[in-house]
């Protein structure tokens, strides 16, 4: 019996030890602690509207008596039902969680009332050990014991998480619904209360059916505590039917590829600034939609395996569009951007620039036959050839011997020279098979060499930030636009034009030549179609579009002049 005492009175001490341990190790309470988030920056649209963000935006805090009632009443019914009854733990919430848990024989419901969640919110981390718990706890206790509940509710809801990077219900108010928090009707009131439980899977912008359809089972239970009546329920439940349609029509237009390399074009010394940015973008969200339809109705019924990239650039260099892959949320890989990929026939376009360069005619002939006696002999598609062919035609039927041959008249050097004023950097093998492109490039770098082409023999920069302005407005960084010097004669650059009209009228991309505008264009495809390509300039645009898969398999029947071609005419016909 006396050693029984002794083990309950150690066991005591032990325990007294440990909560007056967790007392003195408490977190500085005078200040209520220092609210720490990552900058937020958020990328606009070229009509400055926020296309995505990055890190947490924090609007600031907001009084007690600017809270919507409505939110006031979901928050508590869903987070703590009984949270002006306790003194900062819910002791029936505990033993209704701990049987309900029982029941469904694992951890499905807690019991933290809002106090304890503010406690952990201002001055604690979220691991789930028994002395946090307890520290939790001690400051639950001294939040109730300083503060009205008035002042605690309104601190939870200026630093709750609500999901998209948002904290604080001023921000999720202004981001979600375009309102302030106490105009928030019972509708958006339960779409808010709702996304506390698991903020980054409810979040408005993220999974709008499942948030609206939680917000619904809000508004029904708030009906059955007699807390709404039946016309504030069925009012409710309109207003969400409207959010819901509404926001499925608006839907933010995915551009997460774009979004990814425009930050990856942020300066350094910007990002390590932590200030709270708005980014200026070129990208156009129409144009932008218009990629993401096509892609969509051209890759449904193809080939699962097939990948596509696409961009559209103006003759500035101004990324207006960007498509790194079928599906972002599938495979984040920029294929746009961050891939190297064979350019076949699109090769070809550098090889008659830097003839044409050279004083070689458009109308000049050449023999388009097989070449013998060599080490390597090049082969047309289809192992077709035209004899005497002029320059012009066999552009426009994307003859492998006449472009090797120029390459021997010219000299590969030549060529590469050419390639670098146009502003690519990747490596060009210098090799007898280089005219047919075995070099790999980055459709950024491709679609950026054909702008001076196709506009006015100037080059670019392609670029994607037009300003860098702080969360309040003041300018912070703005993009300098640079002098830019002819590299193409006026006539080579017509002459040039010529040529990728041609493949348009009679060549390889004759499938575009019925359409209402002005088209030129090049066809690419890799050996064993590993690779297909198409580059098309019309209405101020170059558009270069990009198919293949990812493990450089053959994509069988697909050529530029196929799935390429079909994409960027659908994207063309839109614009």
């Amino acid at each position: 019996m006396k050693t029984i005492k002794v083990i309950i009175l150690l066991l005591f001490l032990s325990t007294l030890s440990w909560v007056f341990y967790c007392i003195i190790t408490l977190p500085d309470l005078s200040g209520l602690g220092n609210k720490t988030r990552k900058p937020s920056i958020s990328v606009l649209d070229d009509d400055r509207k926020i296309m995505g963000s990055s890190g947490d935006v924090y609007a600031g805090s907001t009084n007690y008596k600017d809270i919507s009632d409505n939110l006031i009443k979901a928050v508590v019914f869903i987070e703590d039902k009984r949270f002006h009854e306790h003194f900062g733990l819910d002791f029936k919430g505990i033993v209704r969680a701990i049987f309900y848990n029982i029941k469904e024989a694992r951890y499905a419901q807690g019991a933290s009332t809002i106090t304890q969640q503010l406690s952990k919110l201002i001055f604690l981390d979220s691991k789930k050990t028994l002395s946090r718990k307890m520290r939790e706890l001690i400051i639950a206790f001294y939040l109730e014991y300083k503060f009205t509940k008035e002042d605690i509710l309104t601190m939870y809801l200026n630093r709750a998480y609500f999901g998209s990077g948002l904290y604080g219900v001023k921000a999720a108010s202004r981001r979600y619904f375009s309102n302030s928090p106490e105009k928030l009707n019972l509708a958006e009131s339960a779409i808010l209360a709702g996304t506390l439980k698991a903020p980054s899977k409810l979040s408005f912008l993220v999974n709008k059916d499942l948030n609206i359809k939680r917000a619904k089972l809000i508004i029904s239970l708030l009906y059955k505590e007699n807390i709404i009546s039946e016309s504030e329920k069925n009012l409710a439940n309109k207003d969400l039917d409207s959010l819901l349609l509404e926001k499925k029509n608006s839907e933010q237009v995915k551009a997460r590829y774009f979004i990814d390399w425009i930050y990856t074009q942020t300066p350094d010394e910007i990002l390590r600034s932590k200030k709270d940015l708005l980014i200026k973008s070129t990208l156009n969200s129409r144009i932008q939609k218009i990629v993401n339809e096509v892609v969509e109705l051209n890759l449904e019924s193809k080939n699962k395996n097939i990948q596509v990239a696409v961009i559209v650039m103006n003759y500035e260099g101004a990324v207006k569009a960007m498509k790194g892959g079928k599906d972002w949320n599938f495979s984040k890989f920029n294929r746009a951007t961050q891939s190297k990929r064979q350019v076949g026939s699109i090769f070809k376009t550098y090889v008659y620039l830097a003839a044409l360069n050279k004083g070689i005619s458009i109308n000049q002939t050449m023999l388009d036959t097989p070449i013998v006696g060599q080490e390597w002999s090049p082969k047309n598609f289809g192992n077709k050839y035209e004899g005497r062919i002029s320059i012009k035609r066999a552009f426009a039927k994307s003859s492998n011997v006449v472009a090797v041959k120029l390459s021997d008249m010219i000299g590969r050097d030549l060529i590469v020279e050419e390639v670098r004023k146009l502003g690519i950097t990747s490596k060009i093998p210098n090799e007898l098979s280089m005219p047919l492109g075995v070099a790999e490039m980055s459709l950024l770098e491709v679609v950026g060499s054909y702008v001076p082409i196709c506009g006015e023999g100037k080059p670019i920069i392609p670029y994607g930030i037009e300003e860098i302005n702080l969360r309040n407005g003041d300018s912070y960084w703005k993009r300098l636009k640079p002098e830019r010097k002819k590299i193409i004669s006026y006539k080579v650059n017509n002459n040039m034009k010529r040529l990728l009209r041609e493949v348009i009228a009679e060549g390889t991309g004759k499938q575009l030549s019925k359409l209402p505008f002005t088209v030129l264009g090049k066809t690419g495809t890799t050996q064993n179609n590993r690779d297909a390509w198409f580059l098309g300039c019309s209405k101020g645009y170059v558009i270069g579009v990009w198919n293949g898969r990812d493990d450089d398999k053959s994509m069988k029947n697909v050529f530029g002049s196929t799935l390429p071609l079909s994409i960027y005419k659908n994207i063309a016909e839109r614009i």
